[in-house]
């Protein structure tokens, strides 16, 4: 528990930072119409006593200043004692939208859908291996360095759908499963 809040306050001063930066940016969020590059997770499922730091990619496409479409795709192992790990794979798609497009900081909404491979590994040669579809909706900042990087964290609320109903047909599928998810991600603009 002591390391993830050292790990957030790194976060929080980095993103911090970056907010000092954007003082200096000469060219707006969502005026560069493509970027790519490494972000953190936090991830908290439901129920869980706390979450966990794990490493990821994102990439972005400005359709214009003020809209956005971003893929991603985050790696976590969770070990539980010396015979089980499970490892996801969250693929996620959003549309995000600028609430101040070409500012220097600009906050913004986002809502998507993301695909979650599991795979767990057990005593006694134990294997198993699901996919989840889920819906995410959230919010965050991005805040630009200079011309050719930006910062951004977000915040996302997951709703998978539950195990029983991965096998349903679209209409009958249920999101039992929940969680929340806080990312930091530094883009390389283009």
């Amino acid at each position: 528990m002591k390391n993830n809040k050292i790990q957030g306050c790194i976060a929080s001063a980095v993103l911090l930072l970056g907010l000092q930066q954007a003082v200096f940016a000469e060219k707006g969020v969502g005026e560069n119409v493509f970027s790519i590059g490494p972000r953190l997770a936090y991830s908290t499922p439901k129920d869980a006593d706390e979450g966990e730091w794990s490493g990821g990619a994102q990439a972005r496409l400005h359709l214009s200043p003020a809209l956005g479409l971003e893929a991603s795709f985050d790696y976590r192992s969770n070990d539980y004692g010396r015979f089980t790990t499970i490892k996801t794979y969250p693929v996620q798609a959003s549309l995000l939208g600028y609430i101040i497009p070409g500012g220097a900081v600009s906050p913004f909404l986002l809502g998507g859908v993301g695909w979650y491979y599991t795979q767990i590994d057990g005593p006694a040669g134990f294997s198993n291996t699901t996919s989840r579809f889920g819906l995410h909706a959230g919010a965050g900042v991005e805040v630009m360095l200079n011309q050719s990087l930006s910062l951004d964290g977000a915040y996302r609320y997951v709703w998978l759908e539950s195990i029983t109903s991965t096998d349903s047909n679209a209409l009958d599928k249920t999101y039992r499963d929940k969680g929340s998810m806080i990312t930091i991600a530094l883009n390389f603009l283009f």
